[in-house]
């Protein structure tokens, strides 16, 4: 008795998903439910104009769950972020972290970048306010009765406003007019002179910070896709792991190249276990997955060749239902128009990775009117089944060493 469950549409024809059985066969059935009633998570049709959708309101409690789901048991979320934290008994270790205070500056958020822009002033022009007010003092230039040879250091100063006001103007060399530093204190004019100094060295240490944060392609990762399944197929004899990725922009990465690894739990021959283990897997834009640069100009499959250095290659379809772990894929470029580098992740799960499917080759075509060629990124995940064996590929290679040695014999 099998019961089957819907995976996901691949949108080759019509009405047509995929749907898996207890065995984890894939095959294709008609969607009835589709022409008759087309709803939400909540039970409501989609549309008509009984709801609009709108992109800013906040997510609801489903959504929020939802959004909890795709990192959970994972390293690496669908949208690339990293499922990591540090315990708090590690926080006494975060001084290490201002050593590196130009870094740790740019990797703050811009509501604390722009709170730190700020209070550098805001600090600087307080702190020479106090030095201000203390020459004005020492000096008795706040006296309400001074002598009639009495010269100030500073003209026009008469409290600690005053003060503070003249240090934003001398910092900023506003000059107003209305307060001046005389010849009668040396130590106002080195003061003076130095403050101008430091107004220099903040601007341009928070000007370099801001300049460097907006220049950094944090968002340049949201234009790189990647399939939603990973898939194993049968190529020229040899069992492959694809994945299909692409860079929206026209403006693509220059210098990219693709790496994986596999997250998993490992036990060495002395007994040792490992549960976190990354083991590196080797991708490739070649249909033998070498070469590990790609140019994406175009939705591109790179491909991995489970052989006898893969860690999948003891692997068979039941093994994706059992075992757990995590196929991490990594790509890295650097954007042409600052030369900054990007790093962009991607994670698959056992149940993300489907056995006996190949991707569907309709992201491109040539357009004989604009004599270019079109790109479709909406059917980037699209796949159809193909006739790959449903064994391991160790067990497919002992099977066609075993028949290659029966004909020798033969």
């Amino acid at each position: 008795m099998s019961s089957e469950k819907p995976l996901l549409k691949n949108g080759t024809a019509g009405n047509l998903i995929s749907k898996m059985d207890s065995q984890g066969n894939i095959k294709q059935v008609v969607d009835n439910e589709k022409e008759e009633k087309s709803s939400s998570f909540f039970g409501k049709t989609f549309g008509g104009s009984q709801t609009n959708w709108n992109p800013f309101r906040k997510k609801s409690g489903l959504m929020r769950v939802m959004h909890a789901q795709t990192k959970k048991n994972r390293v690496v979320s669908k949208h690339g972020r990293i499922n990591t934290f540090s315990k708090s008994e590690d926080a006494n270790e975060s001084h290490r972290l201002l050593k590196d205070f130009f870094t740790s500056m740019i990797e703050l958020s811009w509501s604390w970048t722009l709170f730190s822009f700020a209070a550098s002033f805001y600090i600087s022009w307080l702190l020479f306010a106090v030095i201000w007010y203390l020459v004005v003092y020492s000096h008795g230039d706040l006296e309400d009765v001074k002598p009639e040879d009495h010269t100030v250091c500073v003209d026009n100063i008469v409290d600690f406003t005053s003060c503070f006001l003249y240090s934003l103007e001398t910092q900023h060399t506003i000059g107003y007019g209305g307060r001046a530093v005389t010849e009668e204190c040396p130590i106002a004019v080195i003061v003076m002179s130095f403050q101008s100094i430091v107004g220099v060295v903040i601007q341009a240490c928070m000007a370099g910070i801001v300049f460097a944060k907006f220049t950094m392609p944090t968002s340049r990762a949201a234009t790189i896709l990647f399939s939603k399944n990973a898939l194993i197929t049968l190529r020229n004899g040899s069992f492959y792991l694809v994945v299909r990725l692409a860079d929206l922009r026209p403006t693509h990465l220059i210098e990219c190249h693709v790496s994986g690894h596999l997250m998993g739990k490992e036990t060495t021959q002395e007994g040792e276990e490992i549960p976190y283990h990354l083991a590196s897997m080797s991708f490739g834009s070649n249909l033998d997955g070498t070469t590990d640069y790609i140019q994406p100009i175009w939705p591109i499959i790179v491909s991995h060749k489970i052989d006898e250095s893969s860690p999948l290659y003891n692997m068979a379809p039941r093994d994706f239902q059992s075992k757990q772990f995590e196929i991490i894929l990594t790509l890295e470029g650097v954007t042409p128009e600052t030369g900054f580098s990007v790093q962009v992740r991607t994670s698959y799960l056992p149940s993300e990775v489907l056995w006996g499917q190949r991707f569907e080759h309709s992201t491109v075509a040539y357009d004989k009117d604009m004599s270019k060629y079109a790109v479709s990124y909406g059917t980037l995940s699209n796949f159809v089944q193909d006739r790959t064996p449903r064994c391991s590929a160790k067990e497919h290679d002992e099977r066609n060493a075993t028949g290659k040695q029966e004909e020798r014999e033969t």
